[in-house]
């Protein structure tokens, strides 16, 4: 998995703890459904302002807290991995 795959794993989960749809996530940040789904499927990567723009509507601060997110999604696989 890239960083990016992070980041998206990351906000999937986020938006499973919000009860959340990625409908709803477009409406609430005012950014194009159509737009997001291009970076959740992984056609675009995540650019720091799109970042910044949902990170308040999933509960983070800014991109910064969804990086560490995905830092926290990596973490495992590499633990599985060293555990092999």
């Amino acid at each position: 998995m890239t960083s990016a795959d992070y980041v998206t794993q990351a906000i999937k989960v986020q938006l499973i703890r919000k009860g959340m749809t990625q409908k709803q996530l477009s409406e609430v940040s005012g950014l194009n459904e159509s737009q997001l789904n291009r970076y959740f499927t992984g056609a675009r990567e995540w650019p720091m302002r799109i970042l910044d723009a949902i990170a308040p509507a999933l509960g983070w601060r800014d991109s910064l807290d969804i990086f560490l997110a995905a830092q926290k999604e990596k973490a495992p696989a590499a633990t599985d991995a060293a555990s092999k």
